[in-house]
């Protein structure tokens, strides 16, 4: 059996992409500041950018919605 392995930055991602996803923004907020606290100590991320990538998508299935 494989095991696969995801990093901390990884897991907090896929976590903030399902709160986005249920609609759970104050959860998603706190999410989006873990990940914007481990890019700043790596110097930057490219999680960041998937990160704030879902942002849109969030904000734009939400017009849409109404």
């Amino acid at each position: 059996m494989e095991k696969y392995y995801t990093s901390l930055g990884d897991d907090i991602l896929a976590v903030f992409k399902r709160a986005c996803n249920e609609g759970d923004l104050h959860v998603a907020e706190h999410l989006l500041r873990a990940l914007e606290t481990m890019a700043d100590r790596a110097g930057g991320d490219e999680r960041m950018e998937r990160a704030y990538l879902q942002v849109a998508r969030s904000l734009v299935d939400t017009k849409h919605r109404r």
